[in-house]
């Protein structure tokens, strides 16, 4: 926890971090709120994903089908059609050919890495219906609707919640709920797992606490996590482990926030974290985002991160990975970037130009000078455990192996 600041962290063999058994011990044993001390604790996130609808097959909200790729429109065509004698190998190959007429615009650029050459795409899927419930929380206090506005907001219909609440901000869930890889058995919310290997992780930090049950100021802290999480030997996130923030400022913030019968809400703040994909090392931004968690007696949370990311940015990390760079934070090798946005779109179901242009259309938050939203509404349910928090500088026992690597040609 943040209060081990002045903490000198010693390292084990393999570079872990030892956290003298004594002083574990004297938080971990006490009776009352073992992940409390002084005021302060501090909390690894150890599970999150979007939060969104149920899936579109138990809903009815994609009547008109699910979101395709540039092969499955392809084969619409009368040019795609499969010609009578055709082997599967030969008619396969002429499906990804004609997918990569469709993924260059007719200038000649490629989609995924210059969507706004192409035009909406009538494939894309989105979820339209007002009535089915989607995951998440009120963000802006706003019941909005599609005809209003607000000085931090363009029109745009709330959701009701899951448990019925009105009010819930979740654009990002209409993009893609009527995409195959955003249903429950779908590959595009399992980015966690790549959270456990140590590729990134987010840390929350909580000072000034002086009842968990009924709180009304504490401060609140939500740090990119500098160290890899650490696991059991069953891969599951261990409590009370010591991780150090981020040295990095802008993946540090600070915000107020109030507990209320065992819930903590946070007040608005931009957030940064980290996010890799393929190699390619990006950030996930969210602008006035907020923590809505139940705070269990065994010192674990659940709820909500919601906020408004930018669409430019959601876009990147999510479906074109334009920006991506490498480990040194040098832009990654062009093949790379094309692949990885291409591929994945071929792969989960979606075209490059469908996805950007409903981020844009279903745009909720930070109007610009011409009225134009510029971020949409998202929502991830997190769950988190106890840890330490430290504010020390650290590194990965690979850091060598990377100065050491050779140069790309």
């Amino acid at each position: 926890m943040q209060r081990f600041a002045s903490m000198q962290r010693a390292k084990g063999p393999a570079g872990l971090l030892v956290v003298p058994a004594a002083l574990f011990l004297s938080f971990a044993t006490r009776a009352d709120a073992p992940f409390i001390e002084n005021g302060r604790a501090g909390f690894v996130v150890s599970d999150i994903k979007y939060a969104l609808a149920d899936d579109a097959e138990k809903t009815g909200a994609c009547p008109q089908g699910m979101s395709r790729n540039v092969e499955e429109i392809f084969a619409l065509t009368a040019e795609g059609r499969r010609r009578k004698g055709e082997s599967d190998e030969a008619y396969a190959r002429r499906l990804n050919d004609g997918g990569k007429k469709l993924s260059t615009a007719p200038d000649g650029q490629n989609v995924c890495m210059n969507p706004e050459a192409a035009a909406p795409d009538p494939n894309f899927r989105t979820l339209r219906s007002t009535s089915i419930p989607i995951d998440g929380i009120d963000i802006d206090g706003v019941d909005s609707r599609a005809d209003a506005s607000t000085p931090q907001s363009c029109p745009h219909q709330d959701a009701v919640g899951k448990q019925g609440q009105r009010g819930v901000d979740n654009q990002f869930a209409r993009v893609v709920g009527c995409s195959r890889s955003y249903q429950s058995t779908g590959q595009s919310n399992g980015y966690a797992i790549e959270m456990l290997t140590g590729a990134w992780g987010i840390l929350i930090s909580l000072d000034g606490v002086d009842d968990i049950r009924n709180d009304d100021s504490v401060e609140v802290g939500i740090h990119a996590n500098a160290d890899p999480i650490q696991l059991s030997p069953a891969r599951v996130p261990l409590p009370y482990a010591t991780y150090a923030m981020d040295q990095d400022p802008r993946f540090r913030a600070k915000t107020r926030g109030r507990i209320e019968d065992g819930v903590l809400t946070t007040e608005p703040v931009d957030v940064r974290f980290h996010t890799i994909t393929n190699s390619l090392h990006m950030e996930r931004a969210m602008n006035h985002a907020r923590l809505q968690v139940t705070i269990a007696q065994d010192g674990s949370l659940s709820g909500y991160l919601a906020g408004y990311t930018p669409v430019e940015t959601m876009y990147d990390y999510q479906f074109g990975y334009r920006n991506g760079k490498n480990a040194k934070g040098e832009p990654g090798p062009l093949p790379l970037r094309l692949g990885t946005g291409n591929g994945a779109a071929r792969v989960l179901g979606y075209t490059c130009p469908g996805a950007y242009y409903a981020l844009y259309d279903y745009a909720d938050g930070d109007p610009d000078a011409n009225g134009r939203c510029t971020s949409i509404s998202t929502q991830y349910r997190i769950a988190a455990i106890p840890a330490f928090v430290v504010d020390v500088a650290t590194g990965s026992v690979n850091d060598r192996l990377v100065d050491k690597a050779p140069a790309k040609q």
